[in-house]
């Protein structure tokens, strides 16, 4: 990693082209050579995750000491957020003359392993800013979907009004047993259009065609997923800050190794050479022609540490990096048991508006998922079925009074509204179609078992009623 990486950042740039555009070898290899450029910067903020940031680079100085202390502020921050966003799956609800098609959809989500795969991709986005998902079939027919690296994909798209995807590339290293420990491997293109996948091998700069099929979704079976519209991941804009932190809790650490190391002054002994300085470091004895200030032979030489001044310092840079990452320290005082929940919604004013912004990129991307799926399924079943029947509700993670929140359901449903919008308010719900098809049945069980006692004469309460 390179020492300054962390200060100039560059953003990948969104290919726009015609929409008649011609997809030839030129123009695959010339966006196979633009995506390496961005590669650099997914690999340091996935460093930055893994805990290996700037200050891990630093070169020792022959005789310093040389602590690299690497504060875990990228996965605090995109680990507390995640939880807040996705901690909770994500239900789906429809109409009931929809069940039969959302229980086909349910099938495919848990071929899937659907939960799982949200978090990844949310995981993904808050670590590098955007993330994709590629839909396909199966060799045994079946709708599959599985998270790839935004490293490994370029989207391109048309350049009308309101752009939409005009295909897209799949880029990956060619490995064979024979290639395997090479540091430099031919590449793998996927061609992605609205009515092919193409699959190329690029070796020693010539593209050669492998295998072409028909694409059966009707448009191009790529998600891309963002952590908001500049695809910034969620500790990008405080890297500064987290470095400097780092290089100041480091520096403390050098201080304080290097206080234990003082070295011993004697005086009176001018006369020394290189060999006696060398053997000086090594023995950490210092000789110098004339008496210390204490009029003594032989002091202790020792840097003094303005320790109160360093940890204000230290103090300002890690409530700078909470407050411009927009995520609480759980740690404060101010996020005590005791404090109330509208007090507790103010804190986390700020928090609120990143996992809104999160939800709503979030949502566009499930329903092109949720779109891609149907597209199956409709020829499949000879339906058509609109991914806009499915309504999406985000369930987040934050602390909450479960009583008020159990009121606010119960006041929904004396109000007249429906079990599916009032059901969608509680907040330990995850499937609320599952829940309304388990009253049912205790419904029908109920009244089963009523006409069961009518039926052998059984004596039934003057208050009882059938449901």
């Amino acid at each position: 990693m390179d020492s300054n990486i962390t200060e100039h950042f560059e953003l990948p740039k969104t290919v726009y082209l015609p929409p008649e555009t011609e997809v030839d070898e030129d123009l695959i290899k010339a966006l196979v050579k633009m995506k390496e450029k961005d590669a650099e910067r997914y690999t340091v903020l996935q460093a930055y995750y893994e805990g290996k940031s700037k200050i891990t680079e630093r070169q020792k100085d022959s005789h310093k000491a040389n602590n690299k202390l690497a504060l875990d502020y990228p996965s605090y921050i995109v680990d507390v957020l995640l939880g807040m966003f996705v901690g909770k799956p994500i239900a789906y609800t429809v109409a009931e003359e929809n069940k039969e098609i959302m229980a086909a959809v349910q099938d495919v989500f848990d071929l899937n392993d659907e939960q799982d795969e949200n978090t990844e991709l949310a995981k993904m986005c808050g670590i590098k800013g955007r993330g994709y998902e590629i839909v396909y079939l199966d060799e045994e027919g079946s709708v599959r979907f599985n998270e790839v690296e935004p490293e490994n994909v370029v989207m391109v798209y048309d350049n009308r009004i309101k752009p939409e995807p005009l295909f897209c590339l799949y880029i990956r290293d060619y490995v064979t047993v024979d290639n395997l420990e090479a540091d430099k491997k031919d590449k793998t293109v996927t061609l992605y259009t609205k009515d092919a996948v193409k699959e190329y091998l690029m070796a020693g700069g010539n593209l050669s065609l492998l295998e072409e099929s028909a694409n059966h979704f009707g448009e191009i079976p790529v998600v891309e997923f963002l952590n908001n519209d500049e695809g910034i991941g969620d500790f990008e804009r405080t890297l500064s800050l987290i470095d400097a932190l780092n290089l100041a809790q480091s520096d403390t650490a050098n201080d304080f190794q290097e206080f234990t190391d003082a070295l011993l002054v004697l005086f009176g002994m001018p006369q020394t050479d290189s060999d006696d300085v060398n053997q000086m470091m090594e023995d950490r004895v210092l000789l110098l022609d004339k008496s210390g200030d204490s009029g003594q032979g032989a002091q202790w030489l020792i840097k003094e540490i303005n320790d109160t001044a360093l940890e204000n310092y230290k103090n300002r840079l890690d409530a700078d990096i909470h407050k411009f990452a927009k995520v609480p320290n759980m740690s404060d005082e101010n996020f005590a048991g005791n404090v109330s929940g509208e007090s507790m919604k103010y804190k986390l004013f700020a928090t609120d508006q990143i996992i809104s912004q999160k939800q709503r990129k979030f949502k566009t991307a499930l329903q092109k998922r949720l779109k891609l799926i149907l597209a199956i399924l409709n020829i499949k079943g000879s339906a058509d079925f609109d991914y806009r029947d499915i309504s999406l509700v985000f369930n987040d993670n934050k602390p909450y009074n479960e009583l008020d929140n159990i009121n606010t359901v119960k006041s929904a449903l004396d109000a007249g509204l429906s079990k599916t919008y009032a059901y969608s308010k509680l907040r330990d719900m995850d499937d609320i179609q599952e829940e309304l098809e388990r009253q049912a049945q205790e419904v029908d069980a109920y009244a089963e078992s009523f006409k069961r006692e009518l039926d052998d004469g059984q004596e039934v309460p003057e208050d009882s009623e059938v449901v």
